[in-house]
Formats: C-alpha cells, structure tokens, sequence
C-alpha cells in the first residue's frame, strides 16, 4: 500500500495516470486497476496508465472518478492493487435525473441512445456504492448507480465490465419509481387446462387480491378454487397473476393503462366497447377491472385449441399505438409485454410459426418497449428464454405458483430494461 496525493485533472475517459516508479512501488503494470482510499474510508476504482510528466507522490484521476468516491483534489489517499471479481456477465444500474426531466422520459433516451451510456460505462471498473455523475448527457444530469452484478460483487472487490469488447449486458432501471403501461398476453389453448401448478405459500396474495379489486361472485368462485397445497390449472394460475397485477396497477394510481391479449389458434384482444385500453385510475376503472377479470375467467374455462405465439407478439406489439400518450412527458410511458404460455408454438398464418423474428422485427419499431415470457409445465423454455432475451426483458420458468404469483408482483412494480453493450470498434 502506497499513499499518494490526488489531483484533479478533469475528464481523461475514466482514468488516472501514475509516474512509472509509483507505479513499481504500488506493485503493478500500466492498465491494471487500484484501489484508492481516502482518511474517511471513502474508496473508489480507476485504470492506471503511466506519464513520467505525473510528480511523483502523486495520482492523477479522472474528475468523475473523483466524485464517485467523494475525493477531493489535494487528498492524501492509500492506493492498493485492486481485487478483481470473478468474469461478470452482467449488472444493473439504476437511473436517477437531476435536472428535472422525468424518469420516463431518461429512460426511453437511453434504450434509443445507448452507445452515449456504454461511452461513460467504458475503462470503469464497477463496485458496491459505486454513483456515476453524468453531468454532460445530453438530456441533462443524470446519476448512474451501479445497483448489482452476476454473479454478485462481494463487498471491497470491483468488476470489469468491458474489457476485451466482449458483450455484457447492462440491466437499466429507474432508481425512482416511475410509470409504465403493460400488455398481458395468456395462452388460453388447451394444454393450458392441465392441473399441475400447486397451490402454496399465496393466501397473502390472495387477501390483497380481494382488497384491490371489486369484489364478485364471479371473482369469488375463482378465488375459491386456490386451496393451499391443492393443485390448479395453469391456465387458472396465469390468470391469477393477471389479476394481481392489475391490482397492483390500480393501487399505484399512477394513470397506467393495460391491455389484454389471449392467444390459442387465434390471436383475441379484449375490448370494453369501443376502448382498446383499460386505465388503471378514472372513471372508467371500476366498469374496466371487472370486465377484465370477468373477461379472463371465462377465456379460462374455454381454453382450447393451437398455440399461435407469433401472433400473439406481434399483436402485443401493434397494440402499443394505442395507449395514450403521457402528459407529463408528451409521449407514451414506456411498455412491458408479458407473455405466459405452456406451448410449444405450432401455428404461423403468414407470420411463421416461430416468434423470434417477429420479435427481433418488432424490437427495431419499438424501441420503448421490453418483453418477458413466463413459460409453465412443458414450454419450450430455451426459446422462451431466447424471446425474452431479444426482447429487452428477461423470462421466468415457473413450476408452482408462488414463484409465479412473487414474479408478477416485481414486474407489476418495477421496470426494467436490457440493453447490451456495443463492442468497440478496432
């Protein structure tokens, strides 16, 4: 361990550099990366490069480094070669603007615009506490968190992100809480009526089921049929965790809208006359919810017929255009599609019967958009899993309901988005 003296020499790409016999004293090479600490255990990270034109005693750091850690220009600080964690292969970063811009809003930039992050992200080495000042985005300040990794960073250790080009991804976040309308797509087909999702570990969810929504004895009848350690449907299961997100939805009362999408041989999308959208908040949210529901629970006794998967993306994504935009930002909040099936696709109507390149076609349109697939019994769980990835969102294969209900309640309440970092160019 060496103590040095801090300069602040600006924006130099993350970086600090050392005079080659500090270099020798710390016991490293050019391009390794070390730990500094200041008196107050403040501690950060940075890549060293040499210059005989640095005085020696002296570190010579990147600004935003320096703001990262909470060190100061003319500090004393102790400098350490740096534990590196094991190979990541990916992290998660919260977002929060600062100059009054809507988290929305941030986040939609940076799906469409995310070179301008993976720049900043670049010759960073990422750790626990670890906040990135971006003080120059385009669209104004903006703190980046970094949040967590896999496999996980231990506590004193950093990671690299990036640095032989290779491909990481990058999970984006709000660091706040933020809006976003989602379109829920159920496979109502018939192997979907095999009863093999056991029932346990949910009466917390089913109460807060019962207080969120407009009580029925349709909804009551459905409800009834989830008795702790019993085994239901998956078509029932799925459609529980519907109706607990849009409980969810509701109880957030954040002007969100959804919509409905059920899929077997054909592709259906729920209508409440001449609306397309269900708002989770206004008048029409009492007649809408218990339409929906009423809506869902019959699709539940009628499951029948092929699995038109390609379609049924491909109508979710079609179906964004009509949301309402969001006042605040003047756009459309951003939207989570989830799609929950046990089948192997096996109809394509001119779409072809596999989903990915409707997908990948769709993702280039809507930029905004992130999707997820809930796979159940003998789903093909390694396409399902390969749709989630080119979605942007991520996939779950859920053999029990309480895994299923617990991961519907995060995406109710979080979004979530993942983009992949662009290889440098040669």
């Amino acid at each position: 361990m060496v103590k040095l003296n801090v300069v602040n020499v600006g924006n130099i790409e993350g970086r600090c550099y050392l005079h080659p016999a500090d270099i020798s004293s710390i016991g490293v090479e050019e391009f390794d990366f070390v730990k500094i600490k200041n008196e107050f255990l403040d501690w950060g990270a940075v890549q060293i490069l040499a210059s005989d034109e640095v005085a020696r005693n002296s570190i010579a750091v990147d600004d935003s480094v320096l703001n990262s850690a909470n060190i100061s220009d003319g500090d004393q600080v102790e400098v350490e070669p740096a534990k590196i964690a094991a190979g990541i292969k990916s992290i998660k970063l919260g977002i929060e603007p600062l100059a009054g811009q809507e988290v929305e809003e941030a986040i939609l930039w940076i799906a469409t615009e995310f070179e301008e992050l993976s720049n900043v992200l670049r010759n960073r080495p990422v750790f626990s506490g670890l906040q990135i000042a971006w003080e120059d985005c385009p669209i104004g300040s903006i703190t980046v968190r970094f949040m967590g990794s896999e496999p996980p960073i231990q506590e004193g250790e950093i990671g690299i992100v990036d640095p032989t080009g290779r491909e990481v991804e990058i999970n984006i976040i709000p660091f706040t809480e933020m809006s976003f309308n989602a379109v829920l797509v159920l496979d109502v087909s018939g192997s979907m009526q095999k009863k093999d999702m056991k029932v346990q570990n949910i009466s917390g969810a089913l109460e807060g089921l019962k207080k969120g929504l407009e009580e029925s004895k349709e909804l009551n009848t459905f409800i009834d049929k989830f008795v702790d350690g019993k085994k239901v449907s998956r078509v029932d299961a799925a459609a529980m965790a519907i109706m607990l997100f849009m409980s969810l939805k509701i109880a957030k009362g954040w002007g969100e809208q959804v919509q409905l999408i059920t899929f077997s041989g054909d592709v259906e999308k729920y209508t409440l006359g001449d609306a397309q959208v269900i708002s989770c908040v206004g008048e029409t949210k009492k007649a809408g919810i218990e339409s929906i529901i009423g809506h869902v629970v019959r699709k539940t006794e009628e499951s029948s017929g092929l699995t038109f998967l390609s379609g049924a993306v491909d109508e979710a994504y079609n179906s964004i255009e009509f949301f309402d935009d969001n006042p605040t930002i003047n756009k459309r909040n951003p939207t989570m599609i989830i799609v929950l099936t046990d089948g192997n696709p096996n109809k394509g109507n001119g779409l072809g019967v596999n989903p990915i390149p409707v997908v990948r076609k769709q993702v280039e349109v809507h930029p905004e958009a992130v999707l997820y697939t809930i796979g159940l019994g003998e789903a093909d769980r390694l396409m399902l899993r390969r749709v989630g990835e080119i979605g942007r969102g991520g996939s779950l294969m859920a053999d029990d309901l309480e895994t299923l209900i617990d991961f519907y309640d995060s995406l109710a309440q979080n979004f979530q988005m993942v983009v992949k970092m662009k290889k440098q160019a040669e």
